[in-house]
């Protein structure tokens, strides 16, 4: 908005049950699918963060209610709960908290409004925004809203009233824009330029193809060249962090990583590749992948192992993470849940138990180490060879050195844990109060599970194992902007550790 102050209060319609949302709603409103790495309800709190906002909510209350009161404590909000269907639902509630003689905003859960939305008004007029880009039931036309369908005249679910006076007889249920379209309402209409609706599972599924992102950095592509920018201050820290391990590691001769331009911004040559989970899965990708690891590893010489980095980077940021969304996650305040009908015992009740494991497993030794090369962040040219992006570039307190399993227990994540069909919304997740249902795509790689360890080392099985539930214990927060995420990570973890524990 040019000047977001000037409306100072905003509704937002959160109710319903997101049906035509698939399995993005079996556990979370609507309103917290995530966008670009940000729930739709936060995005809109972060445009309207200098308003006093309204959430109506109903489907999934608690989860709503519990998942702001942990990540929406920099904005003004409240929640007001509605027991009654339609978009009407809860207005006569949420209308409480307007002055009398205030204009306000009542907009969609479902549209998700870019960090630049600008909005120019006038006092006294009332305003509905049409879609422009995408198809509505309702259509705008002549100053009358027409159940038609129409995208240059739908009418968006984005309103703003010069006070709640002219809507203060609206029915407890129904449909809000059928109620408009039978009163005497003057509002002058403009297109909202650059907002998208994400109300159904085509709409939303369509994004997986732009890509997977971070919130905190930007990727441009210009012809051959790639350039890595950051966005806020954790961008600028994990960038110093990057650019760190680059030059070292390219200065001293490794090749498996993109010919790096410049650093400021991070500028590397375009590797023409694709990641193994788009390759025809085949052993020797896994070959390649592990070798080229090693190599890294080999560097140069080892260092001693910092034993405080260890228990950074194994127990505690894991339990650190945990402790911050155990409260958001259905069966985690129990001692032993059901995860696809096997009893599972939950990680924090056996937090010395799992500590004690991993300090079995430390190393003496600390090598260069990648930090976090999932398939994700590996790249396979059309003759197979292996090349590294993204890199973490730190391991507890140590920069560019760390515990080399490390690098294969994320390997393993991803060929055993299928992480990037994860990552990508490839899962499926329902809970209730028996337990918990989850599906993980496969892709592909998961057969070779035996050439793996037979690369990297027989002995290596249960520390890469133990190290793979941490790795998905310490998801849950990383994947804070999704709450299946959060969930998922954190139930998968408690299975793969199960199979560690049996081994013990």
């Amino acid at each position: 908005m040019k000047d977001s102050k000037d409306v100072k209060y905003v509704i937002i319609q959160a109710g319903g049950k997101g049906t035509r949302m698939g399995k993005y709603t079996y556990n979370k409103p609507k309103a917290l699918v995530s966008v670009f790495g940000m729930p739709m309800i936060l995005q809109a709190l972060k445009v309207f963060k200098h308003s006093k906002v309204i959430i109506i909510a109903d489907y999934k209350y608690e989860v709503m209610r519990d998942y702001l009161l942990t990540f929406a404590k920099d904005y003004k909000y409240t929640l007001v709960r509605s027991f009654k269907t339609g978009t009407c639902a809860g207005l006569r509630e949420a209308l409480k908290y307007v002055p009398s003689g205030e204009k306000f905003l009542l907009v969609w859960s479902d549209l998700f409004l870019p960090d630049d939305f600008e909005l120019t008004i006038e006092d006294g007029k009332n305003y509905v925004g049409l879609s422009g880009t995408f198809r509505c039931r309702w259509s705008f036309v002549d100053n009358r809203f027409v159940e038609e369908p129409s995208m240059e005249n739908g009418v968006a679910g984005f309103f703003i009233f010069s006070d709640k006076g002219l809507i203060s007889d609206v029915p407890e249920e129904g449909e809000f824009v059928r109620y408009l379209s039978e009163k005497k309402i003057k509002f002058e209409s403009f297109v909202l330029s650059g907002v998208r609706e994400f109300g159904t599972i085509e709409e939303y599924e369509r994004l997986f193809k732009e890509g997977v992102s971070r919130p905190f950095n930007r990727i441009l592509i210009e012809n051959d060249l790639v350039k890595k920018i950051p966005v806020d201050e954790k961008g600028k820290t994990l960038w110093a962090k990057e650019v760190e391990w680059y030059r070292f590691v390219s200065e001293r001769g490794y090749k498996r990583i993109p010919q790096v331009l410049g650093f400021e911004p991070l500028t590397m040559k375009r590797i023409e590749g694709i990641h193994p989970f788009e390759h025809q899965p085949s052993p020797k990708i896994l070959e390649n992948i592990i070798g080229a690891l090693e190599e890294l590893h080999n560097l140069t010489e080892t260092i001693e192992a910092d034993r405080m980095s260890l228990d950074k980077e194994y127990f505690i940021k894991t339990f650190e993470r945990l402790f911050q969304v155990v409260h958001l996650i259905p069966h985690a305040q129990k001692r032993e849940f059901t995860v696809n009908g096997i009893k599972v015992i939950n990680p924090l009740f056996i937090k010395d138990e799992i500590e004690s494991m991993l300090k079995e497993i430390y190393p003496e030794k600390f090598m260069v180490i990648h930090g976090d090369p999932t398939f994700s962040n590996t790249l396979v040219s059309v003759n197979e060879e292996v090349f590294f992006i993204d890199p973490r570039g730190y391991f507890g307190y140590t920069s560019i050195y760390g515990d080399p399993d490390y690098d294969f227990a994320k390997v393993y994540y991803s060929v055993v844990g299928n992480y990037d069909m994860f990552n990508r919304k490839k899962f499926t997740l329902k809970i209730d109060e028996k337990g918990v249902e989850l599906e993980i795509a496969d892709n592909g790689y998961s057969k070779f599970e035996r050439e793996f360890f037979e690369l990297v080392g027989n002995e290596k099985i249960w520390k890469i194992k133990l190290l793979h539930a941490i790795i998905w214990l310490s998801l849950t927060t990383y994947a804070w902007d999704d709450y299946d995420m959060i969930c998922g990570a954190f139930y998968n973890g408690a299975l793969k550790l199960k199979e560690v524990l049996k081994e013990c």
